[in-house]
């Protein structure tokens, strides 16, 4: 069953809502009228959650394209962050990968839009593939909402949160690994 479609009963019969399957702004709203306090946002939720068995191992980025999800994962194998993201299906191919350039601003290859924190990684057919966050357009707005990230959503790179790109950014440097499973 997809994310976005998960409904949670818990111990005591209540009816718990995940921000995936209702959005960040109505899981609040919903929250508030049962009662539970708001969701914390994906990558506290998720901190602890173990990366993919076949992610490799060492300080490291891995990205597991089916779940549309990414973990920072530290030399112990303690995961640090992991958050839903947007990609492609299929793309990049599995394999291992290491982060080769940076730019805290980059554009689309149309111009058109704005990549903040972009952490390419891959290469493409005919451009680079890397993390960034969600690109917004000249006049700001975003071409994507953050409730949609865990969803095929983009050309060919993937796709974060801007809080969630800039803690790439912090944690990736050139050089870093990044696994694709």
């Amino acid at each position: 069953m997809r994310a976005s479609h998960r409904v949670l009963i818990s111990a005591a019969g209540g009816l718990l809502l995940t921000a995936a399957t209702v959005g960040m702004a109505n899981a609040n709203i919903v929250a508030g009228l049962l009662g539970q306090s708001p969701p914390p946002p994906s990558s506290e939720r998720t901190a602890s959650t173990p990366p993919p068995p076949d992610g490799g191992g060492g300080r490291r980025v891995v990205y597991s394209n089916s779940s549309q999800r990414v973990w920072l994962v530290e030399d112990n194998g303690n995961v640090s962050r992991s958050y839903a993201v947007s990609g492609k299906q299929g793309v990049p191919a599995p394999g291992n990968y290491r982060v080769f350039s940076k730019s805290r601003v980059s554009r689309s290859a149309s111009g058109s839009l704005k990549l903040e924190y972009m952490v390419r990684f891959a290469q493409g057919q005919s451009l680079a593939i890397g993390f960034h966050a969600i690109p917004t357009k000249a006049n700001g707005d975003a071409i994507q909402s953050e409730e949609e990230l865990g969803q095929y959503r983009s050309a060919g790179c993937v796709r974060q949160s801007r809080a969630d790109a800039a803690a790439l950014w912090d944690f990736a440097p050139v050089g870093m690994p990044v696994v694709v499973v």
